[in-house]
């Protein structure tokens, strides 16, 4: 008679139970935008490079990129650390592959060409941070950047290589960046679209 009774008073109490299963927190947010502060910046410093070289602004052209890009995905860290953590996580996972990556190859370079040094192994691991952080988004806007610059480099004759190496790092540059902006959105909707989980809870 008690077990029953215990069972219908369990049943009864029945309650939804809002919890889900992305979250944000204020951790994440200072990450994700100290994270995306430095993504963008770097990024866009690289993609405004040759660009940039073909104007009187130069260096300021190239600061200008920098601080651009750094903001856009400064905003979309911060938002991003708020509504997903494991999302910033995951960032931060592949900023951390993109450093070793990045140095292994800076080393390489070093051992081949004579010229160079560790401040060029140094900087390799910077550039991979930076790449790693927002990978997916980069390697599209490499890939993307890369199809339009041979088009251009094959049809427009006075579209000579280094240029259309231009393009491909601005493309590089605009993928990653953007896809700060984009995760957030994306991990914004998952977490509406995530439906209401129930708990049974026995009050006593």
């Amino acid at each position: 008679m008690r077990r029953t009774a215990l069972l219908t008073v369990g049943v009864l109490c029945l309650v939804p139970n809002t919890a889900r299963a992305q979250e944000g927190s204020d951790w994440a947010r200072v990450a994700g935008g100290a994270l995306g502060l430095y993504s963008g910046a770097v990024l866009g410093s690289m993609g405004g490079l040759v660009p940039c070289s073909q104007t009187y602004a130069g260096a300021w052209c190239v600061q200008a990129a920098g601080a651009v890009g750094g903001a856009i995905a400064l905003g979309g860290g911060i938002y991003l650390g708020g509504v997903d953590e494991d999302a910033v996580t995951s960032a931060a996972r592949g900023a951390g592959y993109g450093l070793l990556i990045g140095s292994a190859a800076g080393f390489v370079l070093k051992e081949a060409v004579p010229r160079l040094g560790w401040n060029d192994v140094v900087a390799g691991g910077l550039i991979g941070t930076a790449i790693g952080a927002s990978a997916e988004g980069a390697a599209l806007g490499l890939a993307a950047g890369s199809v339009v610059g041979g088009v251009l480099y094959l049809t427009v004759p006075s579209f000579d290589l280094p240029n259309s190496a231009g393009v491909a790092l601005t493309g590089m540059a605009v993928g990653g960046i953007g896809s700060w902006i984009v995760r957030s959105v994306d991990a914004n909707s998952k977490r509406a679209a995530d439906p209401i989980s129930f708990s049974i809870r026995l009050k006593v």
